[in-house]
């Protein structure tokens, strides 16, 4: 019987780590020429799940030279926040193939949706959805 519960034990910490490795292939930085810039993320491990932080942008500064801010983030504690440190997209799951059960955040709006990222090869589609409709981007892996 002690046998058992071993062997049970092992067996579900092997199907365990494996689920998490599986998950963790979405791992790393991407890069994507987004509507208003062409922008450099990572992705990385957070609470249980994974989140989407901008690092890079190509135009970083306003036309009167202010640099670009999260000036329409709901939390006005954030409207301060350089635009290179946005977090894009936060709290998603790896389940069934399909990282989701997150929201994508459009700091040119202020807004956040429900999100699902697929990886396409090495590549990311992130989808942003409301109700029936969708927009996605497409993020090609760079590291």
């Amino acid at each position: 019987m002690k046998r058992l519960l071993l062997i049970s034990i092992a067996v579900l910490s092997t199907l365990l780590a494996a689920a998490q490795a599986d998950g963790d292939r979405i791992l790393g930085n991407y890069a994507a020429k987004l509507s208003h810039n062409d922008a450099k993320a990572k992705i990385i491990k957070h609470n249980g799940g994974y989140r989407m932080q901008i690092y890079w942008l190509r135009d970083t500064h306003n036309a009167d030279g202010s640099l670009k801010v999260d000036s329409k983030n709901p939390d006005k504690s954030k409207r301060h926040t350089p635009l290179t440190e946005v977090i894009l997209v936060d709290r998603v799951t790896f389940e069934d193939g399909v990282w989701k059960n997150g929201r994508i955040y459009d700091p040119h709006s202020g807004k956040s949706y429900k999100t699902e990222l697929r990886l396409n090869g090495k590549d990311l589609d992130l989808r942003g959805i409301v109700g029936p409709f969708h927009k996605s981007i497409h993020w090609t892996k760079i590291q």
